[in-house]
């Protein structure tokens, strides 16, 4: 763990795996997920195999609020950015970041979130760790 606002752990399992058990971790933790983006980093003319990567937003459905009819595309500022990398095959780096640890004082009145980040993080982690020593 690197701070309050970005967590970061390296799991010991494949890239497909490992967003597997990124989305059971935060699903069962309350979150609601949404894609944003993936892709491969690598360059298809150097060598070596793909370099994989995917962004997910993970909210809190109790924290949501409805977008005005004005702005139906307002994302929610109270949510987690999950990036996942595909480091080599079978080992694989996630990372979080919850925006509202910058600002202290607005991030004590929705304490749950960063609690519930961090019990999902801990919930990838200790997979990740079983599945290495299995």
């Amino acid at each position: 763990m690197t701070s309050i606002s970005d967590r970061r752990v390296v799991v010991d399992q494949g890239f497909n795996r490992t967003i597997e058990t990124v989305l059971q971790a935060f699903m069962s933790a309350g979150f609601s997920i949404t894609p944003i983006e993936g892709g491969d980093l690598h360059m298809k003319s150097a060598p070596g195999g793909s370099l994989r990567y995917v962004l997910l937003e993970a909210t809190l459905p109790e924290l949501g609020f409805a977008a005005s009819a004005r702005r139906p595309e307002a994302t929610p500022i109270l949510g987690c950015r999950i990036s996942v990398y595909e480091v080599t095959g079978s080992c694989t780096f996630v990372t979080t970041s919850n925006p509202l640890a910058r600002y202290p004082l607005l991030a004590s009145l929705v304490p749950r979130l960063s609690a519930r980040t961090q019990t999902a993080l801990g919930l990838v982690a200790l997979h990740g760790a079983h599945s290495a020593a299995a």
